[in-house]
């Protein structure tokens, strides 16, 4: 009796879905379902072409915020009204949302705070799209690359091993952030060290020299020298250079190559730590004896004791 039942109740569902495709409501929700699609093309359409027109005066970082945001409000007017034209009521849609958002916020307070967090980064500008950060971890680890997204929850950074990293918006605002592309010239630090004896004047101008002869150093900022500490067979040196920043990768490697090479063709020495191994003496003396054995001989002998005996007086 039960399974009839059953089979009843299936055959009336299926025959109110059957006469609800000629009524009207089916064909309003069929109307609702193109007017979003159509939204989200219209959606697509006035955000790219505001980026390419009015867009073109702002900066990656300006462009993405904007090309969302514009996007996200035309389509978002698209479904309202598609809805309304489904017959859903927008304020029982609307007070079910608000529920849902206070519900989905207690549940996920790490999510909230990377909201937030990421509202002050956007609106700080510390970095953009486009430029390279590093940023160094609660536990000391240090990443650096290439920042593709700036969302509301997280930082997408790509590396310079093309390693996709995803940085949440809560941590960039607890830790350090180093913008290395923030300006368009970068100083590039070079420590040196050299013998004490070395004529500091001398490998001063033969620094100064490499860097005058590498053109893709610039002449201002002046390259500089600078003693910075006296070791205890060493001299050591800060050289810096200065260079423009799509450069700094390359300058980094071949400065210190022309470095060398200048040190070489002026006799100036680097310190190398030199390591040296010391055999025991194995052997004997000259009658054939062992050295060592003659050694403990002489020590065990009477008269090689540091003992002296007192005698009493008579």
């Amino acid at each position: 009796m039960t399974e009839i039942q059953i089979v009843n109740e299936m055959s009336e569902t299926l025959k109110g879905f059957l006469t609800s495709l000629n009524s009207d409501r089916f064909q309003d929700m069929i109307f609702a379902l193109i007017f979003i699609v159509l939204g989200f093309f219209v959606a697509r359409i006035i955000s790219n072409g505001f980026t390419a027109t009015i867009g073109k005066r702002l900066n990656l970082h300006q462009k993405l915020i904007w090309r969302r945001g514009i996007f996200y409000f035309i389509f978002l007017l698209f479904m309202i009204t598609s809805l309304r034209e489904a017959g859903f009521k927008l304020s029982v849609f609307l007070g079910a949302a608000g529920i849902l958002t206070v519900a989905l916020g207690f549940a996920s307070q790490t999510s909230a705070s990377n909201l937030i967090s990421g509202l002050f980064l956007i609106g700080e500008g510390s970095f953009e799209v486009g430029d390279t950060i590093q940023v160094t971890l609660i536990r000391g680890h240090t990443i650096e690359g290439e920042v593709i997204s700036i969302d509301l929850l997280s930082v997408k950074l790509l590396t310079l091993d093309n390693v996709f990293i995803r940085l949440p918006n809560e941590q960039l605002i607890k830790t350090p952030v180093f913008n290395l592309s923030k300006f368009p010239i970068r100083r590039i630090p070079i420590t040196l060290f050299i013998n004490f004896h070395e004529d500091i004047v001398k490998v001063r101008q033969v620094l100064i020299d490499v860097a005058d002869n590498y053109p893709l150093v610039l002449d201002e900022p002046r390259p500089q020298v600078a003693v910075t500490a006296f070791r205890e067979s060493t001299i050591e040196l800060l050289f810096t250079v200065w260079t423009q920043q799509e450069y700094y990768i390359r300058v980094h490697d071949e400065i210190q190559e022309r470095v060398r090479n200048g040190f070489i063709d002026n006799n100036i020495e680097i310190p190398i730590p030199k390591m040296g191994l010391i055999e025991p003496n194995l052997t004997g003396d000259a009658d054939g004896n062992d050295a060592d054995a003659v050694a403990r001989n002489d020590l065990n002998h009477p008269r090689s004791s540091r003992q002296t005996k007192i005698e009493p007086e008579q």
